[in-house]
């Protein structure tokens, strides 16, 4: 016998899986021995409560996501920094946010600072002894 946590036949709705069925099933066979349906919303908080999402930039500017406390939360490359802008930058995102111009004055402020801090870091690295930072 073994315990399986599955998304419900029920499918996804617009933000994810609207339940999931966890219960006990034969190892042999597949056969569910019994099984509950919860909903989405209780079982991705219990699952969370005690672990932890940690989001960092890699040295070539990727994203990288990792759940902490969940088996299985192995890192996941979600995609390079200039692709997760542009996707935020799409008209419907920007609707949705209620973005402005100010809002985007900001961002590109901001775009444009962690550009300096790269070239400040490219240049003290090129100039150390050995290459070595």
């Amino acid at each position: 016998m073994e315990a399986f946590l599955e998304v419900a036949a029920k499918g996804s709705g617009a933000t994810g899986p609207i339940s999931y069925r966890a219960g006990y099933r034969c190892v042999e066979t597949g056969d569910v021995i019994c099984a509950i349906e919860l909903p989405a919303s209780i079982a991705e908080s219990t699952i969370l409560a005690h672990s932890g999402l940690v989001i960092v930039t890699t040295p070539d500017g990727h994203i990288v996501s990792t759940v902490r406390g969940v088996e299985g939360g192995d890192s996941i490359v979600a995609e390079p920094i200039d692709a997760f802008i542009a996707r935020s930058l799409n008209s419907e995102n920007l609707r949705m946010e209620e973005a402005t111009v100010a809002d985007l004055e900001i961002l590109l402020q901001r775009l444009n600072y962690s550009a300096s801090l790269v070239s400040e870091t490219i240049g003290q690295m090129a100039n150390s002894s050995k290459g070595h930072f």
